[in-house]
């Protein structure tokens, strides 16, 4: 599955012990099982986990298709004030829950969550006002949940059912402005791949075969049966417009402009595809690097990491290019590669070290040259890199008590956060501001020097951490105990 997926349910796992609604077993199951843990940047406009969970994106126009992807949010600094909340907390009703998630897409919040019975609802509520756009609707009965994916043309909802039925997973594509179900799809959540065009949501099997759908009505547009030489990894190409910072599950968000699909094979060969159509673009042999391999495809280039036995190394590619990949980086031996950004012009940051919680660092790398520009110890815990335009936030979580850990680093390496944000959770809400959550407190830091403005009580003071909550430089939504509720963070 890509990148900005296997991020998602990678914290949901991670966090599942925390999580205060319920009992915590049931949330501990979403961590399980999952082959292909990824950590590689490729993110998706629903949940983007930060140290803490956060998710989010940040479209803000909408039109009777659905919301619509524009601009990113501003680039530089951003004023930020008091979170005031809007309209009442839309209850979840029922029963106990277990979890809850938000996410942002247009002028619409969505929450998901499942009862302790395993009945698995969404509900969606105005961003601008707050109030109900549409109340919960039921979708079925799980033994776990996925979680909830906003896009453009879409609100996607994953149950699990762990009964033995064969695929696992059962996907749900909901009308985002009415929350009906347009269609659904099973599908393996270890092993297959969802990617998200403005035309169809493409589905790849693990045996390699291939269908785009109908964001309507679930209809096959075009497909193939899988081929002699099937595809590993199949990812979209992300550029920097459509790179919204800290947008949830990464630095990039789930709908991709760019057309082209992008399939690694077994036998190492890249397979350049037209979503629209499926044509066969252009095949390139030497590029995929081993089966325990990851990529990202960025501005043109496709990274690939390799985590098996053999060396630990980075390559890079340009697509359009010929020849194979060539060698960008190499870790040292007994080291290993757990995330890898870009971070500026011609940049990649990488995060590396033995394990979680030991000697783990981050450098940036120039691509061009291969050259190591600057090298800097990272947090303890550090497990995620997250962009900002030149400058790289670092989140995880310290110790065996999961307490956050952060630091941001600017364009030469120097560390920015003072010591109350580096034990904060922190989310981009621009590419010069972030918002910090820390000891039942709220904060605008500006990335340029650190500075730290107060902006009093979080929402989340009751809860500690901002799990599972999502934003845009205007607006924070977060799940509570018995419901959702949006808040105005924009300035008085």
């Amino acid at each position: 599955m890509p990148t900005d997926l296997d991020r998602m349910f990678t914290a949901l796992g991670r966090d599942a012990d925390d999580i205060p609604l319920g009992d915590p077993s049931t949330a501990r199951r979403r961590g399980e099982g999952r082959r292909r843990a990824r950590f590689i940047a490729a993110g998706l406009a629903t949940a983007c986990v930060l140290a803490a969970g956060l998710t989010g994106g940040s479209w803000l126009a909408r039109d009777a298709a659905g919301p619509e992807p524009v601009a990113p949010p501003p680039d530089g600094p951003v004023q930020l004030g008091p979170a005031r909340p809007l309209g009442d907390e839309i209850r979840y009703g029922g029963q106990q829950v277990r979890f809850g998630l938000t996410a942002i897409a247009g002028n619409r919040a969505y929450a998901g969550w499942q009862e302790e019975d395993g009945t698995l609802r969404v509900a969606a509520a105005d961003l601008e006002t707050g109030k109900v756009a549409w109340p919960a609707r039921t979708l079925g009965e799980f033994d776990d949940s996925n979680g909830i994916i906003a896009v453009p043309r879409a609100l996607l909802a994953i149950g699990e059912r762990n009964d033995g039925t064969v695929p696992d997973q059962q996907l749900y594509v909901v009308d985002p402005d009415t929350g009906r179900t347009r269609w659904e799809l099973p599908f393996d959540i270890n092993g297959d791949d969802l990617l998200f065009y403005d035309s169809v949501l493409v589905h790849v099997t693990e045996a390699g075969a291939i269908s785009a759908r109908d964001w309507d009505n679930g209809k096959v547009v075009w497909d193939e049966a899988a081929p002699a030489d099937p595809p590993v990894a199949s990812l979209g190409m992300y550029g920097p417009t459509d790179a919204p910072p800290g947008s949830s599950n990464s630095a990039f968000p789930a709908h991709l402009s760019d057309p082209r699909i992008l399939q690694i094979t077994a036998g190492g060969a890249l397979v350049v595809r037209d979503s629209a159509t499926g044509a066969v673009r252009s095949t390139r042999p030497g590029i995929g690097i081993g089966a325990d391999s990851h990529y990202l495809a960025y501005d043109g280039r496709l990274y690939g990491t390799h985590r098996g036995m053999g060396p630990n190394r980075v390559v890079v590619a340009e697509v359009d290019g010929d020849g194979a990949a060539r060698e960008l980086s190499k870790a040292a031996s007994g080291r290993s590669y757990l995330d890898m950004v870009p971070c500026g012009d011609d940049r990649i940051c990488l995060l590396e070290g033995k394990g979680l919680e030991e000697s783990t660092e981050i450098a940036a790398v120039d691509v061009a040259s291969g050259r190591e520009i600057w090298r800097k110890p990272a947090p303890n815990g550090a497990q995620q890199l997250v962009p900002g335009g030149a400058r790289v936030l670092v989140a995880g979580m310290a110790g065996t008590s999961g307490e956050t850990s952060s630091a941001l680093f600017d364009h030469d390496g120097t560390q920015l956060l003072g010591e109350a944000d580096q034990r904060a959770a922190l989310a981009w809400v621009s590419t010069g501001t972030l918002l910090s959550f820390g000891n039942g407190k709220l904060a605008a830091v500006t990335a340029a020097d650190g500075s730290r403005q107060e902006l009093g009580d979080s929402p989340l003071k009751d809860l500690q951490t901002p799990r599972f909550c999502s934003w845009t430089h205007l607006r924070l939504v977060c799940p509570g105990l018995t419901g959702f509720q949006v808040w105005d963070i924009a300035p008085r």
